[in-house]
């Protein structure tokens, strides 16, 4: 039995995956006409293969956030699981923003018919090593300040006089 915030999540889940399978529908069946019915660009190839990823992460956000339901004897659907939070921060909101971004190039490539536009498909891994840099980063830091460092030694006041004393410039 699901309890009232596993039923608000999964409300949730359905209006976020709803949102995410209307916009792409209405984004590829414009890119199809345009591509196929208005030839612009005049390569496909480029199209199949650039809107995978973004396919790819719509498939997984699919099958993790789509709540599932059975019926019970009494012939109700009830809540089994309310699928992963699709609002959380991580990799779920990174596969939504792949989604959303090979959506943008899509229409991109609608409005100006070349197939430039996939070059902004560099923004994922450039924005991948971004992140990545700052997870790696701090080790390095930490194994260069591991290394012994000679200091000098502290000098006292009294060895300090003394060795003034030696480098000064004596007059007779």
């Amino acid at each position: 039995m699901a309890g009232a915030s596993d039923k608000k999540q999964a409300a949730a889940n359905e209006s976020i995956l709803k949102q995410l399978h209307i916009a792409s529908a209405v984004i590829n069946i414009l890119a199809l006409v345009a591509l196929f019915v208005l030839h612009r660009p005049a390569t496909k190839k480029y199209y199949i293969l650039f809107s995978l990823p973004g396919l790819g992460c719509l498939y997984v956000i699919e099958n993790v956030g789509r709540p599932k339901y059975h019926k019970n004897p009494q012939g109700y659907s009830v809540l089994t699981s309310a699928g992963q939070d699709l609002q959380q921060q991580g990799l779920t909101e990174y596969m939504v923003d792949i989604v959303y971004l090979t959506l943008i190039i899509d229409v991109l490539m609608i409005v100006f018919g070349s197939n430039k536009v996939w070059l902004l498909l560099l923004a994922v891994p450039a924005f991948a090593g971004y992140k990545l840099k700052g997870l790696i980063a701090p080790f390095f830091a930490r194994k260069q300040t591991t290394e012994p460092v000679e200091a000098e030694p502290v000098k006292s006041k009294r060895q300090q006089k003394l060795e003034n004393k030696k480098t000064k410039i004596r007059y007779r």
